[in-house]
């Protein structure tokens, strides 16, 4: 591997004086923006925003590093990533998969939280969704609209949804990480499984109010009962 293989993520990090890191690893659409909201209202704030989002876009890896950690000089980094996101900054600073180890120690004083949701055709459902009408985070009282069915799209984003979780393992094994790992439906019946992550901080969950609201509806029945379906006569 190069030598210097994440040494500058390592660098912007130093640069700016963080010596602490609260990330949130997930895949779309799994429930991640809810325990964001819950940790945010009880302790660790800052984990709605995927900071590295548009990293694959920057002319100058430093500069994009600094403009993105800057904000949190002398103090603790918060974000959340997810997959290809983690993807595109690796590639950008030189930290392929042999070098997962180096990539994650680039990281100070990291605290790992992984998200997955149990339910990963709804997962998926919602994932093609929010695509198709650009809907990724809702507050206000409405209806979603009725997007016309696709096995193809929503076999798609199932698969996609799958390779990322997969990924997700394999670089957490070969960093040697063992990250605090919730399930969304879980953290929906029992907020306070997140306690465990909290305390990290010297906090804990005293506020379950999030005025996030639920996308599922009646369609998303609907579409699954079809995806199913189709799956069945399928045979795959």
């Amino acid at each position: 591997m190069p030598p210097h293989a994440a040494s500058r993520l390592r660098a912007a990090f130093a640069r700016h004086g963080v010596t602490q890191c609260a990330l949130l690893t997930s895949t779309f659409r799994s429930g991640s923006t809810f325990v964001a909201a819950l940790l945010g209202h009880n302790g660790v704030p800052g984990l709605l925003e995927e900071r590295f989002n548009d990293v694959w876009q920057a002319t100058s890896i430093d500069d994009h590093l600094d403009r993105v950690i800057a904000p949190f000089a002398g103090g603790q980094f918060p974000t959340k990533i997810m997959w290809p996101q983690r993807n595109n900054l690796a590639r950008m600073i030189d930290a392929p998969r042999t070098a997962s180890a180096q990539f994650a120690a680039a990281f100070p004083g990291a605290r790992w939280l992984h998200v997955r949701r149990r339910d990963t055709f709804r997962q998926a459902i919602s994932f093609w969704r929010a695509q198709q009408s650009d809907r990724w985070q809702v507050y206000e009282p409405g209806n979603e609209p009725e997007i016309p069915y696709s096995f193809e799209q929503i076999d798609a984003c199932a698969r996609e949804l799958a390779f990322h979780d997969r990924l997700w393992s394999d670089f957490f094994e070969r960093a040697a990480i063992t990250p605090y790992s919730v399930v969304y439906e879980d953290v929906l019946a029992h907020p306070d499984i997140l306690d465990g992550y909290l305390a990290r901080f010297g906090a804990r969950i005293a506020d379950t109010q999030v005025k996030l609201r639920r996308q599922a509806d009646d369609l998303t029945d609907r579409y699954l009962d079809r995806y199913l379906g189709d799956l069945y006569a399928r045979g795959d």
